[in-house]
């Protein structure tokens, strides 16, 4: 099952094991069409980390990694970006763990029939001139694939997105030798507590990943176009991250350690209500920030949740105010600000970050509702990039919260590191 960062009324931390199951059988729905005007590109990227050894690999080599990027590229000819590869996911998990991993999604991505908008090695686009660059990190246990909808959107206003399989937490990662590698609990040495202990193991390899990744395409943009199409074209001095689940806790904590990175953003990913952690001094990071999270239930926690905390009810209570004070403080503890925008968790699901709810729904009308989530999604991650990294004008985070799936949207300002913080 995909293993993912999820809170169930705000305590409990990390249920690993979420399948995206929905009953009844599934429709076959193309990936919506990118709203930007440019068409895109995708080359597909193997590095390998030369400074850390692989503690998991049998060899104990370097750390690997593959990444996607996504470009905007000039209208050509070519042959299409494949989704993902269906016969290295079923080599590696099975036909019968392929399908308890995609759930619903199963029959229409195992077929290979689901599209992206994005053709191979494409030229990149001539009126793009200097690309801006986001690193994107999946949720725990996912794959950068089922996240496209996401990604080739933003390469259609202009931005150059580079996406990590994070080897031996993806649930399979497929290398260009055609070796694959599945997920390996052992990256995870401990389930954290409902308050949100860091699991620094894993935090700090996947927020390095992030600044490895960083690291590798300031080596190719420097390479000149003969090697990649976006080579000599990242604006490196415009470049953020942003994730999924604990991709999102990944993405602000490559923000703490690389100033390189000017913003960086959450989509629903916490550890007891914090999107990250404070340094000794109180401090969060000196760049932007946003997170993007489902409302928590409401109401008080039900009898039966307390009782599987061992907690009693003022205790939980206690503890719910405590979190969320520390939420609030670490977004009031960044030097370019900070926003929270909270969707409303009765349509939307903590999988809406991706694209496996709507390829897996069960008809016409649940697919418009995942879609249309996955929309309001994409534009509040755009006009926060816009805002942050590109440094245009975003009215639109200004504006009163998009329609009925967004609850709330509240901005802290600038803050001032206290002395000594970095």
């Amino acid at each position: 099952m995909i293993v993912r960062w999820h809170w169930r009324h705000q305590l409990v931390i990390l249920m690993i094991a979420l399948s995206v199951h929905v009953a009844g059988q599934s429709m076959p729905r193309a990936l919506p069409k990118p709203t930007g005007k440019f068409s895109i590109g995708r080359v597909t990227l193997h590095w390998v980390d030369r400074s850390r050894i692989e503690p998991l690999a049998p060899d104990r080599q370097n750390r690997e990694l593959m990444v996607d990027v996504w470009y905007p590229a000039e209208p050509s000819a070519g042959d299409a970006a494949e989704y993902l590869d269906v016969a290295a996911f079923e080599r590696t998990l099975g036909a019968d763990g392929f399908r308890t991993q995609f759930g619903a999604a199963y029959d229409i991505v195992s077929r290979g029939t689901v599209r992206t908008g994005a053709l191979i090695a494409a030229p990149f686009a001539a009126a793009a001139e200097r690309a801006p660059l986001l690193i994107f990190s999946p949720g725990g246990g996912m794959v950068r694939e089922v996240y496209t909808a996401q990604l080739e959107d933003l390469a259609s206003h202009g931005y150059v997105v580079a996406a990590i399989s994070h080897p031996y937490d993806a649930i399979v990662t497929v290398f260009p030798d055609g070796r694959t590698i599945g997920y390996d609990s052992k990256r995870w040495p401990q389930v954290p507590s409902f308050e949100g202990e860091p699991n620094l193991n894993q935090l700090e390899w996947h927020a390095d990943d992030v600044c490895f990744a960083l690291d590798e395409l300031s080596r190719a943009n420097h390479a000149g176009p003969s090697k990649l199409p976006f080579a000599g074209h990242l604006d490196l001095a415009r470049a953020g991250a942003f994730g999924h689940s604990f991709g999102g806790m990944a993405a602000a904590h490559a923000c703490q350690k690389d100033q390189r990175l000017s913003a960086c953003l959450d989509q629903d990913g916490e550890a007891g209500m914090r999107p990250f952690y404070l340094d000794p001094r109180g401090w969060g990071m000196d760049q932007a920030f946003m997170l993007m999270a489902r409302a928590a239930p409401k109401g008080p926690v039900p009898d039966e949740e307390l009782a599987k905390m061992k907690v009693t009810r003022r205790q939980a209570e206690e503890i719910l105010a405590r979190l969320r004070g520390y939420q609030d403080r670490a977004l009031r503890s960044t030097g370019r600000g900070s926003y929270r925008v909270v969707l409303e968790s009765k349509t939307t699901t903590h999988m809406d970050f991706s694209d496996l709810p709507a390829l897996g729904a069960r008809d016409a009308t649940e697919a418009e509702t995942r879609w249309r989530t996955l929309e309001v999604i994409r534009t509040y991650t755009r006009a926060f990039f816009d805002k942050y990294v590109r440094g245009a004008a975003a009215p639109f985070l200004a504006a009163k919260p998009a329609g009925e799936l967004v609850e709330s949207v509240e901005k802290f300002p600038p803050a001032t590191p206290p002395c000594g913080a970095h």
